[in-house]
């Protein structure tokens, strides 16, 4: 005759998906002459699953019928974690596409003069920073600096920044220009390339003027507005209206630079929740050697930031012969 204990483990081998209790109901309607009660049975069959506790754990002989919970193995993931970068300061300049040494002073001056009218408390650069003209893959501009004085020309301007601005937080996004330098060197320098001297940020010193750098294409977020440089966007120039090509692939309310002209574009959902984007004019020559003839005009952008909210005033400004609009 077979004992209890070998009638539940029969039972657990052939039923292994049943809940212990619907089991100890069928083990003891089929076998009513070796158990009391199904509450008995249900106790032996916790027992057997390793279920009933450490101590009887412990005294259990066999645990082929414990619950195994097996993990689901995948390979190593080279998935990106694309959580956007949070800017929570209440009033923001941004600048954008200042492409060192290319620059336009009287542009950038006017940028900065309206900043410190307006007391802000973060300055985002949002993009091409650096032109890189001569490590760039497209056609060389025959003006071209060399890549130490660019870095030159960025050490000045980010420390007079810093010096003009002492208590605000700066953010610099990286935009496509800017990537041109790592990219230069996986090419060129691989040897080099994962040595920390060679680093944007180290070569800047961002660690000593307290700029935080964003790279790997992140989004920025000063409340409900996202921040993109605009070559995070796949496609062109971005054709006659920057900003409506860039609701259309975000369908969000964005500011983007990268297009250096200021355009707005705004639609509302049928549930009257209304999207803005806008698209921001540069700081830099306006007759690049490239593109001598074109539509581009200087501009920037501040944001007011209501932190609690969420909710923003963004006023994208226009600078022409001089002047702020």
């Amino acid at each position: 005759m077979a004992t209890t204990g070998q009638i539940i483990k029969r039972y657990l081998a052939k039923f292994p998906e049943l809940p212990s209790l619907t089991l100890a109901r069928k083990i003891y309607k089929e076998n009513k002459l070796h158990f009391n009660s199904v509450e008995s049975v249900r106790t032996m069959v916790r027992q057997y699953r390793g279920k009933a506790g450490k101590v009887n754990r412990e005294g259990m002989k066999s645990t082929e019928f414990y619950d195994q919970k097996i993990e689901f193995v995948l390979p190593e993931s080279y998935a990106t974690d694309y959580t956007p970068f949070e800017i929570k300061q209440s009033k923001v300049l941004i600048l954008s596409d200042l492409h060192f040494p290319y620059q336009d002073n009287n542009a950038i001056r006017k940028a900065i003069e309206y900043g410190k009218n307006q007391k802000v408390n973060c300055i985002l650069i949002n993009g091409d920073l650096f032109d890189f003209a001569g490590i760039s893959r497209h056609e060389k501009d025959w003006r071209q600096r060399s890549v130490a004085q660019e870095f030159e020309a960025v050490r000045v301007f980010l420390n007079s920044l810093r010096k003009h601005f002492p208590k605000a937080k700066i953010v610099y996004k990286l935009g496509n220009h800017d990537e041109r330098w790592e990219k230069w060197l996986f090419l060129k320098a691989p040897e080099i390339f994962d040595d920390p001297e060679f680093k944007l940020e180290t070569r800047l010193k961002l660690g000593e003027l307290k700029i935080d750098i964003v790279k790997d294409k992140l989004p920025i977020r000063i409340g409900k507005l996202t921040c993109l440089h605009g070559h995070e966007l796949a496609g062109g120039s971005g054709g006659v209206n920057p900003a409506r090509a860039t609701f259309l692939k975000t369908l969000d309310s964005v500011l983007v630079g990268h297009y250096h002209k200021t355009s707005q574009h705004t639609e509302a959902s049928m549930y009257q929740e209304v999207f803005s984007v806008n698209s921001t004019g540069c700081l830099c020559d306006l007759t690049p050697h490239y593109m001598p003839i074109n539509k581009h005009n200087h501009g920037f952008a501040y944001v007011e930031h209501d932190i609690k909210s969420g909710n923003y005033t963004l006023h994208n400004l226009k600078i022409i012969k001089g002047k702020v609009y």
